[in-house]
C-alpha cells in the first residue's frame, strides 16, 4: 500500500512538472513598453490547462535564467497564443477598486468595457463568474453570479447607467432567468457602446 501511494505521488508530481509548457507571448509594462517573453501555461495537478491560475500572477521568462512572477500590480496586461487561439489578460479591479486581478476581456468598447474571471473547482468545473464593468471615464461596477436576486442586477446596472434612458429601458427587459445572466450583461454593454 505504501508503494502504491508513493507511485501515485510520484506520478502526480511528474505530471505536474511535465505539464508546465511555455508559449511565446508579451506583457505591457506600467509605462506602456511591450516586452516579448515566454509565458508558462498553468496546469492543474491532473494536467489540464487552468487559466484561472492567471488571476493572481503570470510566470514569464525574458531570457536565459530570467524567470519571474508578475502580479497585476506590476504590469498592465499580457497575452499569448495557445492552441491557435489568442488570449489576453488585463490588470483590472474586481470586487473593489483596490483589488487588482488579471481579467479576460469580454468586450473592449469605446464607452464601456467588460471583463471577467471565473472561479473553478479543483476539477476545472466553473463555480461562479465575477464581472468588472469599466466606463471610459474610469468608473467601475462589479457584479458576480453569486448575487441571488435578479432584481439586484437590474437595479445596480440601472444606477450605473442612470444617464442613459435607452439603456434603462433595455435593462428593465433583462434578468428574467439566471441562466441568461452573461447574455443579458453582454447585450447591455454592447448597447451602451452603440448609444
Amino acid at each position: 500500500m505504501r508503494h502504491l501511494f508513493s507511485l501515485i505521488l510520484y506520478l502526480t508530481f511528474f505530471g505536474y512538472s511535465y505539464s508546465q509548457a511555455t508559449v511565446s507571448g508579451y506583457y505591457i509594462t506600467k509605462i506602456n513598453d511591450s516586452i516579448t517573453t515566454q509565458i508558462k501555461i498553468p496546469k492543474s495537478i491532473f494536467g489540464t490547462v487552468d487559466f484561472s491560475k492567471f488571476l493572481f500572477k503570470v510566470e514569464v521568462n525574458d531570457g536565459p535564467n530570467e524567470t519571474k512572477k508578475l502580479k497585476p500590480e506590476d504590469i498592465k496586461s499580457f497575452g499569448f497564443m495557445y492552441d491557435e487561439k489568442a488570449y489576453q489578460f488585463f490588470s483590472k479591479p474586481t470586487i473593489t477598486e483596490n483589488n487588482l486581478r488579471f481579467l479576460e476581456p469580454l468586450i473592449i468598447g469605446k464607452k464601456t468595457s467588460l471583463y471577467q474571471f471565473q472561479t473553478v473547482n479543483q476539477n476545472g468545473a466553473p463555480l461562479g463568474t465575477f464581472f468588472t464593468f469599466e466606463k471610459s471615464d474610469g468608473t467601475y461596477l462589479f457584479l458576480n453570479t453569486g448575487i441571488g436576486n435578479l432584481e439586484k442586477y437590474r437595479s445596480t446596472l440601472k444606477d450605473f447607467y442612470k444617464d442613459n434612458q435607452k439603456l434603462q429601458e433595455l435593462i428593465d427587459t433583462k434578468f428574467q432567468l439566471k441562466k441568461n445572466l452573461k447574455i443579458d450583461i453582454t447585450e447591455i454593454v454592447q448597447a451602451a457602446n452603440k448609444s
